[in-house]
């Protein structure tokens, strides 16, 4: 029993001895059946690098700071017009309703005023230029009330002459003169025939 179990353990030996063998060699015929490959020179692959594409730089723009506008000014108020200060007249009289009619004589006559109401005692003169030598004179309200007269011709007509009459006082002007220029027009119907001439005077400052 002890003889044969040893001879089957060598048994066993033998076939596992024998399989590796067998193994080796398939895998050896193997590598050698395998054809070798050809080893080719690698050629180097000239792969160009990516051309760099610029980035456009940011270009700073220089901004211009605002110009300062000067601050509008309010319109300067334009002060309101003071009304042109009254002044005194030149004259104490001024001659008033000036005209000339026609008449059977040449004279000049007027009233003398002071609002409403005729006044007398004032010295009327006649003179053949504006502050002239008198030629006559009357007293207002000799005849009449506030009333003068004076004759230029008690013939008629006084054709081409001309007469100013104005009030004095003291010696001096106290009144601006009236203008009659005379002419022998005999139609009492044209208005401008002058024979009988009319100067009133009238305070300056009740004149409108």
């Amino acid at each position: 029993m002890r003889v044969y179990g040893w001879a089957r353990r060598f048994a066993l030996g033998i076939a596992f001895t024998v399989t590796i063998l067998a193994c080796r060699t398939t895998d050896v015929l193997s590598t050698a059946s395998q054809p070798t490959p050809t080893r080719v020179a690698a050629r180097a692959t000239f792969t160009p690098a990516p051309t760099a594409t610029l980035t456009p730089t940011a270009t700073r723009t220089r901004t211009r700071a605002p110009t300062a506008r000067p601050t509008a000014r309010p319109p300067t108020a334009v002060p309101p017009i003071a009304p042109p200060a009254a002044t005194a007249p030149p004259f104490r009289y001024k001659a008033v309703n000036i005209k000339c009619v026609h008449s059977g004589q040449s004279f000049i006559q007027g009233t003398v005023y002071e609002g409403s109401s005729p006044v007398n005692g004032k010295t009327v003169v006649m003179s053949f230029a504006l502050d002239g030598p008198v030629a006559d004179k009357r007293e207002s309200g000799e005849d009449g009330d506030g009333f003068y007269s004076m004759i230029v011709s008690a013939f008629g007509a006084a054709p081409g002459q001309t007469r100013f009459v104005w009030i004095v006082e003291g010696g001096r002007r106290i009144s601006d003169a009236g203008r009659i220029d005379f002419n022998a027009i005999r139609n009492p119907d044209d208005p401008a025939a002058c024979w009988r001439g009319v100067v009133d005077f009238q305070l300056w400052e009740q004149v409108r």
